[in-house]
């Protein structure tokens, strides 16, 4: 049993002009998740020298990671950032990477909103890291290698949300591709356009339409659910 949902929307806070690179860049690194992220890929990058005895094996594991991306970005949207509350015996239960998603898509003119929440962002470091362990049957090396190539990519992905909800304009050809669509699943329907960084799986898995064949989503700034929730 879902929750109750609603159609109602929200006006968006008054946000900082971050129309150009250099104003967006500033703003970024005064945000507590790139600075938790950039220290940990440093000392992952020097462990990982330290190690040394680097092989072909580093470099599949480089390879099935960012093979693995987008689609780990699009089930991660779909099924967890998109989940609704669920009522069980009379109480509401409601996943908080889920609630700070919708309030993302309520304010998608805050760039604040666009990070990764910081409890999300540590339960996702310790879950990470322990499937990469178990992948990297607990070779230090692989495992420095695999932990580098994570934080990369997830660098890489806080950024480029960050960026799309800046009033940064795109100027290069795949950064319009990649603004364009996720401002399709923000103010279009949020059924589709489920990738950020790339749009890999969307294609795939038939949720990259054109923008004629979709119509106008209802809920797209709410994702369904009433704003009490």
């Amino acid at each position: 049993m879902t929750a109750t949902t609603t159609t109602t929307t929200v006006p968006d806070r008054t946000q900082p002009k971050l129309s150009t690179l250099g104003d967006a860049t500033r703003f970024f690194f005064t945000k507590a998740t790139p600075r938790i992220i950039i220290p940990l890929l440093l000392v992952a990058v020097s462990g990982r020298a330290i190690v040394g005895d680097l092989g072909w094996d580093d470099l599949a594991v480089v390879g099935v990671l960012l093979a693995l991306e987008p689609l780990i970005e699009w089930v991660t949207h779909v099924f967890i950032l998109h989940l609704k509350p669920r009522t069980i015996g009379g109480r509401t239960f409601d996943l908080h990477a889920a609630k700070k998603h919708r309030h993302h898509h309520r304010h998608p003119h805050d760039p604040d909103t666009a990070f990764v929440p910081l409890p999300d962002l540590f339960g996702l470091g310790v879950f990470v890291l322990g499937l990469l362990a178990l992948a990297t049957w607990g070779d230090g090396g692989r495992l420095l290698t695999a932990i580098v190539t994570a934080l990369a990519v997830l660098l890489t992905y806080e950024w480029t949300h960050y960026l799309i909800h800046t009033a940064y304009k795109p100027k290069g050809r795949y950064y319009r591709y990649i603004w364009r669509a996720h401002r399709l699943h923000h103010f279009k329907n949020e059924h589709y356009w489920m990738g950020v960084t790339i749009h890999l799986a969307d294609h795939v898995l038939g949720t990259f339409p054109q923008k004629s064949e979709v119509e106008n989503s209802p809920t797209a700034r709410t994702l369904g659910v009433d704003i009490s929730v």
